[in-house]
């Protein structure tokens, strides 16, 4: 081997000093692109950690509004499966979201008026809704009435990939519907009906007046009397129907007094109970007191009207036995009654702002079908009924600011329980229907 001399050594030397010189600069250039791409990616990195907390921030806030809006939100995807589902369907529907998410569309709503009107159906047709109505049936399979609009999902390539469906619940609103026509109705039948009743009575007066007139000259013995009769007494009930329709009819005024409820409830029971007596049905007639019953503000004429006719009605609906029970009820609790004075007792009564009247039987009860119509006029289940009773009972109720309601279970019996204010003292010049 050939050995090296000093200048060979030396100019080996520098040659390694110049290329580590080199790649000393090579360094320093590769870590400044280092530092800076670190820089730039940490910025970036930043900027899309900012992008990520604002794209959840927003999520979150989609969802808040998902979960609070008013309508019901279900959304299916290119299968018919659920995918998602936000609160109000579930209170709308009654099913879960657990037992809403991954079931068939229609596994879930098989109710024949769901199926061609459906975000299932949209998908599968491509026909949008919009402002719809249909029924659906609840977990509890209930009927409900609701207002539906459907769309398609599409992504950024129009590709469908689901269908969303939005729905409100409108069942109180076709209520009020139908009860605004039905007042419409009624209003329109009262008008006609007063006139009917005007035309009538003056003929029907003249027809009772010579009737009775024929009655007193023909003799008692004589057969012909009893053919006069029937005409007094068809007369006198056309007279009553007569005096009924224009009460239901017309503008009426009340003329209120403070007056102890139990005791007139009494006198009433104790009245109606004596006209039994002579009756051939075993009916036994209660008067139950709960609690203490404030002085109520009340026209007595027509509340005795209101009592008598709901007595009647639960003597009507019992065969051969049975009993009638009154009940007027303000809940106190016992508890408070020891330990209260008076005037303490007065002001928590005032907490307990009305009173409850209940008549009940132990008659034949009124069939479902039947409980809606009960209050509407010319509507009666009886031969010989008018129909007008009850509503005339609703209007005197109504007049004293109270409501007037029925529960019933067929073979078992009827209650109709009447609410009235217990402190309420009104402008008798503003009492007008």
């Amino acid at each position: 081997m050939k050995k090296l001399g000093i200048k060979e050594l030396t100019d080996a030397f520098h040659n390694f000093t110049d290329i580590f010189e080199k790649i000393e600069k090579t360094h320093q250039v590769l870590q400044s692109k280092i530092d800076f791409l670190s820089s730039e990616l940490e910025e970036k990195n930043k900027a899309l950690e900012g992008e990520i907390i604002e794209g959840g921030k927003v999520k979150n806030f989609l969802n808040n509004i998902l979960e609070n809006i008013y309508n019901g939100v279900i959304v299916v995807n290119v299968k018919g499966k659920i995918t998602l589902a936000n609160k109000a369907a579930e209170e709308i529907t009654g099913y879960s979201k657990s037992s809403l998410i991954g079931k068939s569309y229609n596994q879930v709503f098989n109710y024949s008026d769901s199926k061609n009107k459906s975000a299932l159906y949209t998908l599968t047709t491509g026909k949008e809704f919009h402002h719809r109505q249909k029924i659906i049936r609840t977990a509890e399979d209930v009927q409900c009435n609701v207002e539906f609009s459907t769309s398609l999902l599409r992504d950024e390539n129009e590709i469908v990939y689901g269908a969303i469906e939005m729905f409100n619940d409108i069942s109180e609103l076709r209520e009020l519907q139908s009860r605004i026509t039905q007042v419409e109705t009624l209003a329109a039948l009262g008008e006609m009906a007063a006139s009917v009743a005007h035309e009538i009575r003056n003929p029907l007066g003249g027809i009772g007046g010579f009737a009775g007139l024929l009655d007193r000259q023909i003799p008692a013995e004589d057969p012909k009397k009893e053919l006069v009769k029937p005409i007094i007494t068809g007369v006198s009930r056309l007279n009553d129907i007569v005096s009924d329709l224009l009460t239901f009819t017309r503008p009426q005024r009340i003329n209120p007094v403070w007056v102890d409820l139990n005791e007139t409830i009494s006198g009433i029971v104790d009245f109606f109970k004596f006209s039994l007596s002579d009756m051939e049905k075993d009916v036994s007639v209660n008067f139950e007191v709960r609690g203490t019953v404030p002085n109520l503000y009340l026209d007595i004429t027509l509340f005795q009207q209101i009592m008598i006719n709901l007595l009647k009605n639960a003597y009507d609906a019992i065969d051969d036995k049975g009993s009638i029970t009154v009940l007027t009820k303000i809940e106190v609790p016992d508890s408070m009654n020891e330990i209260l004075n008076e005037e303490e007792k007065e002001e928590l009564l005032q907490l307990f702002s009305f009173v409850e009247i209940s008549v009940s039987d132990t008659g034949k009860g009124i069939e479902p079908e039947n409980l809606a119509k009960l209050f509407n006029p010319f509507f009666t289940t009886k031969d010989d009924g008018n129909g007008l009773g009850l509503s005339i009972c609703k209007k005197i109720t109504q007049l004293h600011k109270g409501d007037i309601n029925v529960k019933s279970v067929v073979n078992e019996g009827t209650t109709f329980t009447i609410t009235l204010p217990l402190y309420e003292k009104y402008d008798e010049k503003n009492t007008d229907n």
